[in-house]
């Protein structure tokens, strides 16, 4: 069988979003979704969004990006790239479809200057945070066996809220905070400039897009909780439905409980608005022995991979 390999070109919209749902069974998604995550995104270059045909069919996609804009304090990170979708129909995997479509992913990003290229923790429009490789291990090894290392192991974890409710003892350790001059609060208006201030200086990029983005929709935006001292924020806390994060706090006041005592407000906060559950899309190392204490239970694994592009000559 012959297959073609070409550019996204107009029209090819509905057979990507059928073919990624019959790949990606985890992570389906809509027209809309795919619209403002992947054509609408800013870095989207149709030269980097590689797709194989077999006659007038899509069978195959690959979607490498590097950033075209200023990223939120992050700037260009020029040397970087990302390959955010990698999939193959199932009835034509094996035949070298996913190399032919790295092969070019690669070229692309490697005419564009970038040395290393990451899968993929790229924001702002994420599909997963690496690969899943309990779901997706066919695609983890095939990486694996063009040179891609394993570089961090991430997490989605979650848990239920229907028993959920703030102890007797962490009601006492938010109070000891207070009497530290450490308060937990949702947002208000007023902590605007701080709120962003303090984003833009201890955590630039996804976190400081996520707050602004959240202020601009809704000035007074209710799924924001904030620590605050002195009316400085030193963390936050964000939530979308049942998704929690992005969540943060000061380098400098860490280990004080500021992080317990702004999860546990958040999750009643939560509860309290009619949710049932509350899961996060990704943490790492010490934040998931974090969350593990916290109740929450492991969803899901995957692998961020990186290959660097100067050192293979193929590319």
């Amino acid at each position: 069988m012959t297959y073609r390999f070409r550019c996204y070109r107009g029209g090819d919209e509905e057979q990507i979003i059928n073919l990624w749902n019959r790949c990606l069974t985890r992570d389906p998604v809509t027209r809309e979704k795919f619209r403002r995550k992947i054509l609408l995104d800013e870095n989207f270059d149709p030269r980097g969004c590689h797709v194989a045909e077999s006659g007038k069919h899509v069978v195959g996609v690959c979607l490498a990006l590097r950033r075209r804009f200023p990223y939120y304090g992050l700037g260009l990170e020029a040397e970087k790239g990302w390959i955010t979708l990698l999939f193959v129909h199932p009835d034509h995997r094996r035949r070298g479809i996913a190399s032919g479509l790295l092969d070019r992913s690669e070229q692309f990003l490697k005419k564009n200057a970038v040395r290393d290229v990451l899968v993929s923790p790229y924001t702002p429009n994420y599909i997963i945070p690496g690969v899943d490789v309990d779901a997706y291990a066919d695609a983890h090894r095939l990486l694996r066996a063009r040179g891609y290392k394993g570089t961090e192991k991430v997490y989605s974890m979650g848990r239920s809220l229907l028993d959920f409710r703030v102890s007797e003892e962490m009601t006492e350790r938010c109070a000891s905070l207070e009497a530290q001059g450490i308060s937990i609060k949702p947002f208000e208006s007023h902590y605007t400039v701080p709120l962003l201030d303090f984003l833009g200086r201890d955590y630039p990029g996804d976190l400081f897009r996520t707050a602004l983005e959240c202020l601009r929709a809704a000035p007074n935006c209710d799924e924001i909780l904030i620590a605050v001292k002195e009316d400085e924020v030193v963390g936050f806390s964000h939530f979308e439905q049942e998704h929690f994060g992005p969540f943060a706090v000061a380098p400098s006041l860490g280990g004080r409980g500021i992080g317990t005592c702004l999860y546990y407000r958040t999750a009643a906060h939560m509860k309290e608005r009619g949710h049932r559950n509350l899961w996060l899309a990704w943490t790492t190392g010490h934040a998931k022995d974090f969350y593990h204490k916290m109740g929450l239970k492991t969803l899901r694994r995957h692998e961020i991979m990186s290959k660097s592009l100067s050192e293979d000559r193929s590319a």
